[in-house]
C-alpha cells in the first residue's frame, strides 16, 4: 500500500511538471502558435490571442509572422521594403488569410491574421537598441597640472640643477618687465619647489664681459656655480640670484656640461632645468651635449623657453628631447611664472577658448541627434514596411472579392491607431533621448567651466 500510495504521487509530480512546462505566457507565444500550419491552415482560436496593442513594449514582444520570419533584419529596417519583394509575401499570405476570414468574418480578427503572417520578426532588438541609446560623448580632457618636481623622473632625482642663461638678450624687456628679472623671480620660486625634495644647485652663464666679440671668448667662458649644490636655503639661494646681471654670449652647451661634470660627483640622480630665451652663441653643440648628459643613471634635461625666436625654440626643444626630458614654451611673464611652478599651465588664450575647443561642440551634437534619430528611424521603416505588407494583402483582398470595402477600410483603420500609438511613444522616446544628449552636453560644459575657473585661480596665485 505504501509503495503504491509513493508510484502514484510520482506520478502526480510528473504530470504536474508536464503542465508547467506548457504554461508558458500566452501573449508571448500566440502569433507563433497561430502561424502554425495543420493542413496549411492558421489556428484561428490562437489568432484571438495575437496582440494588437501599439505600445512599444507590445511590439517588442512580437514573434514575427509565418511569411516574415526569416526576413534579414537589413531589409526590414530599410525604407519601404527597398530590399524586398512586397508582392511575395502576399502571394504567400493571401491563402491562408482567406481561409481564416471564411472562418471568422470580422475586421478585428483579420487584422490579428495579418500581424500572424506578415508582422516583423525584427521590434525586440531594434527597440531594445533604442531604449538603450546614452550619449556617445567622449569624457573631456581636463588636464591637472603637477608640480615642478612631481612628475616623471624630476620626482626621483636627489639632485636638481637650475641652468640660467644671462645673456644679453635678457635685457630685454617682456610685457613691460626685464626678461632677466622675470627670470630670476621665476627662478627662486622654482628652486623653493624643488628644495622640498632635492638639493639645489644653480648655474648661471653669460653673465660674464659683454655681447661684444672683444669680449666673447670672456663671455663664453664664463659659467659659474653661484649657488654650491646643497640643501635649500632661501635667503642664501636669493642673495646668489639677486647678484646675477645679464651680460654677454650664450655659452649653452658649455653649461650644460659643467652641470653634467658636476651632476658626475654627486650620489643619486640629477634632474637639469634650463631657463633660456636664445640658442647657443658660443659655437658649441647643445644637443649633442645633452645627449651625453643625460642618461637612465644620472638623470634627465628639462628646458624652458622663455620668449624664444622658431629658430632658438626648434634647437631648445631639440636640447629637451636630447636629454630625455622636456620642453615647456613661456612666451610671457606669467608663462615663465606658471611653467616654472608647474609642469604645464594652460595659456589665457587656452582658457578663454577651452568652452569651444573642448567637445562636445555644436557639431558633435549634431552628430550625436543623427546618430540617434537614425536607430529611432529603423523602428519607423519597420513599421513602414510592415503596414505596406498589411496593406498590400487588404487590396489584393478586395480586388479578389474576399472582402468588402468597408472591411478593408475598417481593417485600415485598426491598423493605423496601432501605428499611431507606437509613433506617439516612438516621439515620446526620441524626445526623452535629445533631453540626455543635451544634459550630457550641460554636464560637461559645466566640467569645463570648473575647470577652467580651477586653472584661473591657480595662475593667480603662482603670479602673486
Amino acid at each position: 500500500m505504501k509503495n503504491t500510495s509513493v508510484f502514484l504521487l510520482l506520478v502526480s509530480l510528473i504530470i504536474l511538471a508536464a503542465c508547467s512546462s506548457n504554461s508558458a505566457p500566452v501573449e508571448e507565444s500566440a502569433a507563433k502558435e497561430a502561424t502554425e500550419e495543420a493542413d496549411g491552415k492558421l489556428d484561428v482560436n490562437a489568432i484571438q490571442e495575437v496582440s494588437t496593442e501599439g505600445s512599444l513594449s507590445k511590439l517588442k514582444e512580437q514573434q514575427g509572422g509565418r511569411e516574415t520570419s526569416e526576413i534579414p533584419i537589413e531589409a526590414d529596417t530599410a525604407k519601404n521594403d527597398e530590399n524586398v519583394s512586397v508582392t511575395d509575401f502576399v502571394d504567400a499570405a493571401v491563402p491562408s488569410l482567406k481561409e481564416t476570414i471564411e472562418a471568422d468574418d470580422d475586421p478585428e480578427t483579420l487584422h490579428k491574421a495579418l500581424i500572424a503572417v506578415l508582422g516583423s520578426p525584427h521590434y525586440g532588438e531594434t527597440i531594445q537598441e533604442a531604449e538603450d541609446l546614452e550619449p556617445s560623448f567622449d569624457d573631456p580632457y581636463l588636464p591637472q597640472p603637477k608640480a615642478s618636481g612631481d612628475a616623471g623622473a624630476s620626482s626621483e632625482a636627489e639632485n636638481a640643477i637650475i641652468l640660467l642663461d644671462a645673456s644679453s638678450s635678457m635685457l630685454l624687456e617682456v610685457d613691460g618687465e626685464q626678461k632677466m628679472k622675470v627670470a630670476k623671480d621665476a627662478v627662486k620660486s622654482f628652486a623653493k619647489t624643488l628644495g622640498n625634495s632635492s638639493n639645489i644647485s644653480l648655474i648661471v652663464y653669460g653673465h660674464e664681459g659683454s655681447e661684444s666679440d672683444a669680449d666673447m671668448d670672456e663671455s663664453c667662458s664664463g659659467i659659474e656655480e653661484v649657488y654650491a649644490s646643497g640643501a635649500y636655503d632661501n635667503q642664501k639661494f636669493s642673495e646668489a640670484t639677486d647678484q646675477i646681471e645679464a651680460r654677454g654670449w650664450t655659452p649653452l652647451a658649455g653649461a650644460i656640461e659643467e652641470a653634467a661634470d658636476k651632476s658626475s660627483s654627486m650620489d643619486g640622480a640629477t634632474a637639469i632645468y634650463i631657463v633660456s630665451d636664445g640658442k647657443e652663441t658660443c659655437g658649441g653643440d647643445p644637443v649633442k651635449a645633452a645627449e651625453q648628459a643625460a642618461s637612465d643613471e644620472r638623470g634627465i634635461i628639462n628646458v624652458i623657453g622663455f620668449d624664444v625666436d622658431e629658430e632658438s625654440e626648434n634647437q631648445l626643444a631639440d636640447v629637451a628631447t636630447a636629454g630625455r626630458g622636456e620642453y615647456y614654451a613661456a612666451n610671457s611673464a606669467a608663462d615663465l611664472q606658471t611653467t616654472i611652478e608647474y609642469e604645464w599651465l594652460p595659456s589665457n588664450l587656452d582658457l578663454a577658448w577651452a568652452p569651444v575647443n573642448i567637445p562636445p561642440n555644436g557639431w558633435e551634437v549634431g552628430d550625436e541627434y543623427d546618430r540617434q534619430r537614425q536607430v529611432l528611424a529603423n523602428i519607423t521603416n519597420i513599421m513602414g514596411n510592415e503596414e505596406v505588407r498589411y496593406e498590400a494583402a487588404l487590396t489584393r483582398l478586395a480586388n479578389e472579392g474576399v472582402i468588402t470595402e468597408e472591411m478593408s477600410a475598417a481593417v485600415s483603420q485598426l491598423i493605423q491607431e496601432r501605428f499611431d500609438t507606437a509613433k506617439q511613444e516612438l516621439s515620446e522616446l526620441e524626445a526623452e533621448k535629445i533631453d540626455q544628449v543635451n544634459e550630457r552636453q550641460e554636464e560637461i560644459r559645466a566640467e569645463v567651466m570648473a575647470w577652467v575657473e580651477e586653472m584661473k585661480k591657480l595662475k593667480e596665485n603662482v603670479s602673486q
